[in-house]
């Protein structure tokens, strides 16, 4: 999907931008699957790491840049509540997302969560996995 046809779109002082989209389809009867998806590619570079080899290891285990997906969702909502119901899930991720991704640690924090994951799965020996 495109920026085009994102639901919003949210830069912020530390360089990052969070992405909205709509995932939602039609699910039986009339009723809908709602599901609102956020998207932010963080880069290496925003973590301010001055270790090369740190960023090299970080750069091989995790890519650059490394993505940022969350998403909230809603079974079986009715053809009249869809608008409204879209509305309260999109407010609920902003909730949610904006107080973290707008913190000038941010994309430090979240990089060494997402290596020690990825660490934790190599070392479970579960190659599908890393």
């Amino acid at each position: 999907m495109s920026e085009k046809d994102a639901l919003m779109v949210r830069e912020f002082a530390n360089g990052l931008r969070l992405e909205l989209f709509d995932t939602s389809r039609h699910y039986f009867g009339g009723y809908w699957r709602l599901s609102i998806e956020a998207r932010c590619l963080v880069p290496l570079s925003a973590a301010n790491i001055k270790d090369s080899e740190r960023l090299a290891e970080l750069r091989r285990q995790l890519g650059d840049p490394v993505p940022l997906v969350r998403s909230v969702e809603q079974m079986a909502v009715p053809p009249e509540l869809v608008d409204e119901t879209r509305a309260v899930l999109q407010q609920r991720l902003l909730a949610q997302l904006v107080p973290l991704v707008e913190h000038p640690d941010f994309a430090a924090r979240f990089l060494a969560k997402e290596y020690q994951q990825r660490i934790k799965r190599t070392l479970r020996g579960i190659p599908c996995l890393t």
